[in-house]
């Protein structure tokens, strides 16, 4: 739902306080892509140095960068379901900014330690192309949720003055997703922990044989 904060400032300002022009929508819109942004490079940037503390001090796996991630895009959902005033809504684009921060700073780590240096630019690019497609469904969906609450206006154009009812629906689903994903990284840290457990096991055995 990256794509989709100006349509929540829209919806939430438009039933929150009818006066409210054009211009300081749009005027909001941009200060939430603002946010988004910037709470973007903090998540790539602590995500950076904290997989690197948590692989070489802390000695787990990388991927618990991604169950971080996905945790916080959890309660960035739960945020985006709740939040009726539009003045609270910069928690749902800060958090969301910075869940992808923290994904994508760790994102191409991930990708060496999951299948090696070696065909690096092949993986991350095929990596690089699932949050498209996922993306443009999310999209499709939300717009759908969007329309199917929306009124058509005298100039053609549609407009929804619900409120939170306009997106709600979209938000639940990408929470399912957002919960599922975490469940996925718990998947992979397990999956880590036994293929070291095994490559440890066969070095011993080749050690004593």
């Amino acid at each position: 739902m990256f794509s989709n904060i100006g349509h929540d400032v829209q919806a939430l300002w438009s039933h929150w306080d009818k006066s409210v022009s054009n211009d300081f929508v749009a005027h909001r819109q941009l200060w939430h892509v603002s946010i988004l942004s910037i709470c973007s490079f903090l998540g790539r940037l602590s995500s950076g140095v904290g997989s690197d503390l948590i692989v070489k001090r802390l000695h787990h796996s990388r991927f618990w960068c991604t169950a971080i991630s996905a945790t916080i895009f959890s309660f960035a959902q739960i945020c985006a379901i709740r939040i009726e005033n539009p003045n609270f809504l910069w928690a749902v684009s800060g958090l969301t900014g910075l869940a992808y921060g923290v994904l994508f700073g760790v994102f191409p780590a991930l990708v060496v330690d999951a299948f090696g240096p070696d065909g690096f630019a092949v993986n991350w690019g095929f990596m690089t192309l699932a949050p498209v497609v996922s993306g443009n469904i999310y999209n499709l969906f939300y717009g759908a949720a969007y329309d199917s609450n929306s009124i058509v206006e005298p100039d053609g154009q549609r407009a929804c003055e619900l409120g939170l009812r306009c997106y709600r629906t979209a938000y639940y689903v990408t929470l399912v997703s957002s919960v599922l994903g975490i469940f996925a990284c718990f998947w992979g840290i397990h999956g880590e922990h036994a293929r070291k457990r095994r490559e440890l096991e066969e070095h011993e055995t080749h050690r004593d044989a």
